[in-house]
Parts: C-alpha cells; sequence; structure tokens
C-alpha cells in the first residue's frame, strides 16, 4: 500500500532523526566489519567510525553547534560531584561483586601488565584510554544527544544500542560488565551535566581503578 501525502508529513518531523539512526547503524557496522590486522588497524578503524564520521556529520551535514551534542564543560562542580558519586558507587558495586560472586576470578587481565607498572601506565593511558574515548564520543555524543527529544530515555536507548552491539559481536561476558555499567551510569551523568566529559572521566578512572585493584589481588 502505497504511503499517502498526509503520511509523509507525519514522518517529515522525523526524517533527521531517520537519517541519523541509519548513520549510526552504518558507522557501528563499519566500525565491526571493516578489516583490521593489527592493534594499530584496530584503533585507526574506531576513530574513523567513531569519531570522524560522526562528526563529520555533525558539521557538514546538519551543520550543527557541536556544544548541542555535549562538546562542553558545562557546569563544572556538578560534573565532578557527578563523575565522584558514580565513580564511588561504580567501586562499591565491583568491590560486592569480586566479594561475593568472584567477578576477579572471571575478569581477565593481559599477563604483560599484571608485572609493570610502565607497561600498565602505558596500557590504560593510551590504548586503552583511545578505544574508551572512542565509545564515549560516540555513543554519550552522537548517539545520546541524536536522541535527546525523548529525555532520559535517551540514556537507556544509547546504553540499549552498545549493550545489543556486545550482545551481536558476542563480546558479552563478565569481561565486559564493567563497561556495560559505565554506559548506563555514565549516560545519566551526560544528560544530567549536558557535557559527555564527565562521563569519560569516571568512566576512564573506574576501569583503570578496578584494574589495579584485580591485579593486586591476582598477584
Amino acid at each position: 500500500m502505497p504511503i499517502t501525502t498526509a503520511q509523509l508529513e507525519k514522518l517529515h518531523p522525523y526524517k533527521e532523526l531517520l537519517v541519523t539512526s541509519s548513520v549510526i547503524l552504518t558507522c557501528l557496522i563499519l566500525s565491526v566489519i571493516f578489516p583490521a590486522t593489527n592493534s594499530f588497524q584496530s584503533v585507526s578503524r574506531n576513530l574513523f567510525f567513531l569519531i570522524v564520521l560522526p562528526v563529520l556529520y555533525i558539521k557538514l551535514i546538519l551543520k550543527r553547534d557541536p556544544t548541542e551534542y555535549g562538546w562542553k564543560a558545562g557546569n563544572m562542580k556538578n560534573g565532578l560531584f557527578s563523575a565522584a558519586f558514580a565513580l564511588f558507587l561504580g567501586l562499591a558495586v565491583f568491590y560486592l561483586l569480586i566479594r561475593f560472586a568472584g567477578f576477579s576470578s572471571h575478569y581477565h587481565i593481559n599477563s604483560l601488565i599484571k608485572n609493570s607498572f610502565g607497561l600498565f601506565l602505558l596500557y590504560e593511558l593510551v590504548f586503552l584510554n583511545i578505544f574508551f574515548f572512542a565509545q564515549e564520543f560516540f555513543f554519550k555524543s552522537f548517539v545520546l544527544f541524536s536522541y535527546r527529544q525523548f529525555s532520559y530515555w535517551a540514556v537507556l536507548i544509547q546504553s540499549g544500542i552498545y549493550f545489543s552491539l556486545l550482545v551481536l559481536t558476542k563480546n558479552f561476558s563478565w569481561q565486559t560488565l564493567p563497561v556495560i555499567f559505565v554506559s548506563l551510569v555514565g549516560g545519566f551523568i551526560t544528560f544530567k551535566t549536558k557535557s559527555f566529559l564527565y562521563s569519560y572521566i569516571f568512566g576512564l578512572l573506574f576501569i583503570m581503578i578496578l584494574d589495579a585493584y584485580i591485579i593486586h589481588l591476582v598477584r
């Protein structure tokens, strides 16, 4: 049955959202299937499809001000307080998981960084940081603010998309539980502060402290 003119007019307000959703899906698919044979190519792939393409789409196609997508410090006092509270909450939750659910025995850390503090810092502050920032930018900035018209549901949408990606790529496990936690809690921080900066700070510190604590336990 053909779509009528009246139906097209109803769809018009959602035209940008439909196009943006297609761009989001395309970026995610390409970030997974585009060939990468080493770590450098994996990093380059993530940077291009999760940061460069969304930025080009926002600035050249949508012609939007980047601050509309959380590219700002916002209220620093509230942002840092929210990040600190989330960090405390996350560490408390995962301490309980380590203490009562055996999380540390399911969470694996590369043996190379277990015995070298220098390699640990290099891995966490460079390699992990790059991958994490790319994901934070894509989901907390591009995805979340693209659906901001749905209020707090935008947080669940971006987190749901990330969770679905983990399931479809068969990466859902104990290993990804910390980043799933960051995805949800960080999403609320971003929505509240209108900046993805504080979610990024909270998430990176949380993962670094968690990794360091688990290394301490297993050594």
